[in-house]
Formats: structure tokens, C-alpha cells, sequence
């Protein structure tokens, strides 16, 4: 979507790289509010106050939620902590749980080492794909 002169999407990478930032659709319409991910608890937020709103983009916050997880601790215990925080949230989400058990399947046989990398590069990929989606269905309608 644009916004002014420049285009967004509900969530994407911070220029440093490792930040997540979203729109916090709870502002919407009156306010265009961009809210930091900096930690697991702010994706576990997002997703549970609502800051995030629909299937595909809970699916999406989740999966960068195992990112920062990851690169903050990349141990066994920590994915496992991260997947069970996140799932809290709304235990019920499709989307979530889709997210959440394809992370964890992909970062588990991994070497920790290797871990966050592959958490971030499939957490972008989940959002592509969600694009590429929007684009056939409207593509579709059209």
C-alpha cells in the first residue's frame, strides 16, 4: 500500500536488518502508527493485542517472532520457548500454528549457529509468498 510518496507493507525488516516494524492496525484508520519488534515478547504483543490483524500476517509475525528469537538465543530450549510463547497467543490461528511448526521444523536439525539466518531469510519468504498470494487472487478478481 502507499502511504504519501512511499509504498508499505504490514510488516517488514528495519533498515538495521534485524528489527521487525509494523502497522499497528489497531490505529487504523484515524492513525498510521509504525510500531517496532525488537524482542519475542513484541511479536508474542503484536499478535495478542491485535497490533496485527489476519491469518496470513499473524503467520508472518510469528515467524519473524522465532527470527528475534533466534538471534538472541539460539539454543534447543529457546525455539522450543519461542514456538510455545508465540502459540499462546491465539492457539486456535491457523495461519499461526502453520508458521510456527514450519519455522520449527526448518531451524530444529540445524546448528544453532545457522539458526537465526534461516529464521529470517524463511520469515521473509512467508511474507513474499503472502504478497504473491494478494497479487493472484486480485489478479483473479480482476
Amino acid at each position: 500500500m502507499r502511504v504519501g510518496d512511499r509504498a508499505f507493507r504490514s510488516i517488514w525488516l528495519a533498515e538495521d536488518g534485524w528489527r521487525v516494524e509494523i502497522i499497528d492496525q489497531t490505529r487504523l484508520p484515524h492513525d498510521f502508527t509504525v510500531r517496532p519488534l525488537d524482542t519475542l515478547s513484541d511479536a508474542a504483543t503484536a499478535i495478542a493485542d491485535m497490533w496485527v490483524r489476519g491469518a496470513p500476517l499473524i503467520g508472518a509475525t510469528a515467524a519473524y517472532g522465532m527470527a528475534l528469537a533466534m538471534r538472541v538465543d539460539p539454543s534447543d530450549r529457546a525455539l522450543d520457548t519461542a514456538y510455545s510463547t508465540l502459540m499462546a497467543t491465539r492457539p486456535t490461528a491457523v495461519n499461526l500454528r502453520w508458521a510456527l511448526d514450519d519455522l520449527r521444523g526448518r531451524l530444529a536439525p540445524l546448528p544453532a549457529d545457522r539458526r537465526a539466518e534461516a529464521a529470517y531469510a524463511r520469515a521473509a519468504a512467508i511474507c513474499d509468498e503472502d504478497v504473491e498470494t494478494n497479487r493472484l487472487i486480485g489478479a483473479h478478481g480482476l
